[in-house]
């Protein structure tokens, strides 16, 4: 199933400039259709034909990148997503009036009842699960800085699972493969990717 754009940026919520690591990165970014180009140009050169030993890809355009290879696409010119990345967390900010329709609806039990100048906030982690999976989990959601509880942000969340089997169960994970001994870390502005030793197997 195709996801939406609109669940994509939900589960990064939502997750500007992807570029190699010999720019300082900002601090700050937004997702754009070009971003997908960047990103799958410093992805390739890392982990697929290993030109480079590492990259730098900004957060807009890693989150541009997933959602392509979610399905996601075409990205809008205009979406109002700004991402904050540092190397702890990746924080997507956007106005409930800003998201588009379908997002609306595919969050109707969380943004149903808040007006549409309303800050929405998630904030994403990024850990290991084995020796080629990396996990983005959507860790909390803020409307105008309140959290929003844990026990109904995992209902939402679950419903959003169900309807999309590419994501985890929980609806809030989504786990990308990497090349064994390989890296991708959160830095300022974005991701680092770090490419396997020379002497590695190709995944």
């Amino acid at each position: 199933m195709r996801l939406s754009i609109v669940t994509t940026t939900l589960i990064l919520l939502g997750l500007g400039i992807a570029r190699s690591g010999a720019q300082d990165p900002v601090p700050t970014d937004s997702i754009r259709p070009i971003g997908i180009i960047r990103a799958s140009a410093v992805v390739d050169s890392v982990f697929v034909d290993r030109t480079l030993p590492h990259g730098f890809v900004f957060g807009g355009d890693w989150g541009a990148y997933l959602m392509a290879r979610l399905g996601a696409v075409p990205i809008p010119e205009d979406l109002k997503v700004e991402v904050v990345a540092d190397t702890q967390r990746i924080v997507l900010r956007t106005r409930v009036g800003d998201l588009p329709l379908l997002a609306k609806q595919a969050l109707g039990p969380l943004l149903g009842m808040v007006p549409p100048e309303t800050m929405v906030e998630g904030e994403i982690g990024l850990d290991r699960l084995g020796p080629k999976v990396v996990r983005f989990r959507l860790t909390a959601v803020r409307l105008n800085d309140l959290p929003v509880p844990e026990k109904f942000l995992q209902e939402v969340m679950a419903g959003v699972g169900r309807q999309y089997p590419a994501l985890t169960h929980t609806g809030r994970d989504l786990l990308i493969q990497i090349p064994l001994d390989a890296e991708v870390l959160l830095a300022p502005g974005g991701v680092r990717l770090i490419g396997p030793p020379a002497a590695a197997e190709p995944a």
